[in-house]
């Protein structure tokens, strides 16, 4: 059976946007029965040499304990003052080579993968990547950390200079499986990557699909299916503000 070409460019559209999630770490913190709990996910991002590791603002204020991640063989806490914007829900840690080491696991996005904001603008398909809560919960006397990943095909709705704005469908893919699922509950995919592909016009690409990066999801709201969050050049200038770390140029506009 032939498949629809507009099938067909969404399904190498989200392949591409799969082979990405190397980069979404999830964070937790640990319960006041001990137990670790799923409290958000992360983007790790590579800039000039640089591991950075990118979430949502509130993820941290929500933690009850220090900040954990899933390191090499055990859960461990995530040292460091992170930078928090003062405006948006963005904050981001520089890693030290011990943290680099300790999250070789994942694969950070490195900066040809991220947009500036003239490709966000131009994105017309966006993916957003992260650990839904529900479907990463510790078992009571199983101290076994889950990994379910799931990536959430969207509808754009709007791109502005500080916002990322899209609708959000019940029906997405899982990223290990590749089945068409029905999507969880969102808690947990806050501080996850917006990944989006521009297309030259409603059918073609121009090229293999280039997913990169173009935000940072923060916010759902259930009564509209809307998700949102603060845009690329958002991130990079809260780097910039947090951290003296040399952009390239094509990031640093």
């Amino acid at each position: 059976m032939i498949k629809p070409h507009t099938k067909i460019i969404l399904q190498e559209i989200s392949t591409a946007i799969r082979a990405t999630s190397g980069c979404v770490a999830p964070l937790f913190h640990v319960s006041e029965y001990g137990t670790p709990q799923l409290l958000g996910s992360s983007v790790l991002i590579d800039i000039s040499g640089n591991i950075l590791l990118c979430t949502a603002k509130h993820v941290l204020e929500t933690a009850q304990s220090p900040l954990h991640f899933n390191g090499p063989s055990s859960l461990e806490i995530l040292h460091g003052e992170f930078y928090r914007s003062q405006h948006h829900d963005i904050a981001v840690l520089l890693l030290t080579l011990g943290q680099i080491r300790s999250f070789q696991k994942y694969t950070p996005l490195p900066e040809s993968r991220i947009a500036n904001q003239t490709q966000t603008e131009a994105c017309h398909y966006v993916e957003f990547i992260g650990y839904p809560e529900t479907k990463n919960r510790v078992l009571p006397n199983k101290y076994k950390l889950p990994n379910r990943l799931y990536s959430f095909g969207c509808v754009k709705l709007r791109i502005s200079q500080d916002e990322v704005r899209f609708k959000f469908t019940k029906m997405n893919r899982d990223t290990k499986t590749n089945l068409r699922v029905k999507a969880p509950n969102l808690s947990g995919v806050s501080g996850g990557p917006i990944m989006g592909v521009s297309l030259s016009n409603a059918s073609t690409i121009e090229g293999n699909p280039d997913p990169k990066l173009i935000g940072i999801c923060t916010d759902h709201i259930k009564k509209s299916n809307e998700v949102f969050g603060p845009t690329v050049a958002i991130l990079i200038a809260a780097i910039k503000e947090g951290w003296s770390i040399k952009l390239p140029s094509l990031l640093d506009r």
